[in-house]
């Protein structure tokens, strides 16, 4: 039985406990720092103590992904291969068809009259110069011709207006984009491919130039157009709320040229 008495007993827990001196105190083992350069670390005769040398990784075999590099626009003219070759009509006439890219503005006039003709929305004349003169090689022509020298022989009947520059950056950095600004084939020429084959001559243009996308905004309630760029691969991206000034929705309608991503494995 103990001796001393609940007080005592209590006095003595709560009583501090004496500190250690430093000289007591445990000293920890010092860290053996290597004495060899850094970049003469971590081979197998670095130091004794091979404290510096880390365990080998080994490859992680996850895919890494990163964008494509950062290409440029080819702000030069662009001529296109398939410019200026013949396509007969087999009507019996004799004439032809000739897809020529613009080179002078004397085009312009019969450009303008179509388009007033077959888009829903008037434009300035100004705003033709705007597309043409700044991306000349991106305009093409639907001539039909034939092999009188009047000036009757020669008659546009179809024409693309497009552009390319770089776009706002995204995700995936600043890329490089086209626009189908205008496009019309003449009523009585529909149904041959013309307007398909200007597209296709104005995509090919624009991938010569490193474009990495192609927009346009067509209306809803125009099925042809829509089935027209669907069937060339466009897809609808977006959809655009009473976007003309008839009040009419339009859509956006985009096709890739280029991947957005690369697999890059380690």
């Amino acid at each position: 039985v103990s001796t001393q008495s609940t007080w005592e007993q209590k006095k003595v827990r709560m009583a501090p406990k004496k500190k250690k001196d430093k000289k007591e105190r445990k000293e920890a083992p010092k860290k053996e720092i290597c004495s060899v350069p850094q970049e003469e670390r971590g081979k197998a005769s670095c130091c004794v103590t091979q404290s510096c040398k880390q365990p080998e990784r080994s490859p992680d075999p996850t895919p890494r992904y990163e964008p494509p590099p950062k290409r440029e626009l080819i702000s030069t003219y662009t001529t296109f291969p398939g410019s200026g070759v013949k396509t007969p009509l087999n009507d019996g006439t004799g004439r032809y068809l000739v897809y020529e890219q613009y080179t002078t503005e004397a085009d312009l006039p019969r450009i303008q009259t179509m388009m007033m003709a077959d888009l829903s929305e008037p434009y300035s004349l100004y705003t033709y110069r705007y597309f043409i003169n700044n991306w000349p090689d991106l305009c093409f022509m639907t001539v039909l011709c034939d092999d009188s020298a009047t000036p009757q022989s020669r008659h546009v009947i179809g024409c693309i207006v497009c552009k390319m520059d770089y776009h706002k950056p995204g995700q995936y950095g600043q890329c490089i984009r086209g626009y189908i600004a205008m496009l019309a084939v003449e009523k009585q020429h529909r149904g041959r491919g013309i307007g398909s084959q200007l597209v296709r001559n104005a995509i090919e243009t624009m991938r010569l130039k490193n474009c990495d996308e192609v927009v346009l905004e067509a209306e809803i309630t125009n099925a042809g157009a829509l089935c027209l760029y669907e069937k060339l691969g466009f897809v609808r991206d977006k959809r655009l709320h009473r976007y003309y000034l008839n009040a009419v929705d339009a859509y956006r309608l985009k096709l890739w040229l280029s991947p957005l991503l690369v697999a890059v494995f380690d």
